[in-house]
């Protein structure tokens, strides 16, 4: 799928890597990310000297859940990328350079990895469904856009109990 073959890219120099990513695809496994359509991806790789850098686009949209309600909410991603595949790196090196291995043998490099770990450090931790939303009431778990629970919150931390004390003073 998002492969590089390396005997082809020796020949030209340069491969363009033009594909869809289903939302189903098993890339997406494991990743907490939760395509609502495919995701385009354009890439483009070429050889510098023994090292393979790649770069591009990834554009889609992901569904994350209100922090406060729950709702899924939509969220475009549009992502410019950039790896460098460099041979002859362990993995601790590799990770500390902030580059990916190449592989010592074979005729392909998969891109696969580093395009999902790349989207998973993209797509923000917390998504609100709009500034006005009022979440769930911590009480009875109603969602407080749609109902108003009745419940009443009037129980009072204890913790706060020594603070309150000084405030009265």
């Amino acid at each position: 799928m998002l492969k590089v073959d390396l005997r082809q890219l020796e020949r030209t120099g340069r491969t363009v890597i033009d594909e869809n990513v289903p939302a189903d695809a098993g890339i997406w496994k494991d990743s907490g990310i939760r395509p609502r359509a495919d995701f385009q991806v354009r890439l483009e790789a070429q050889l510098a000297g023994n090292d393979v850098v790649v770069r591009g686009r990834i554009t889609g949209s992901i569904e994350l859940d209100c922090s406060r309600c729950l709702r899924d909410v939509p969220i475009g991603v549009e992502e410019e990328v950039a790896f460098l595949f460099r041979p002859g790196l362990t993995e601790a090196e590799a990770e500390d350079a902030e580059m990916y291995r190449l592989p010592e043998r074979g005729d392909e490099v998969d891109l696969t990895e580093a395009v999902r770990e790349h989207l998973m450090l993209s797509v923000p931790q917390y998504a609100i469904c709009s500034e006005a939303c009022r979440g769930l009431c911590p009480r009875c778990g109603a969602n407080l856009n749609e109902t108003d629970c009745g419940c009443a919150i009037t129980e009072e931390d204890p913790r706060w109990a020594a603070l309150r004390k000084f405030r009265s003073e």
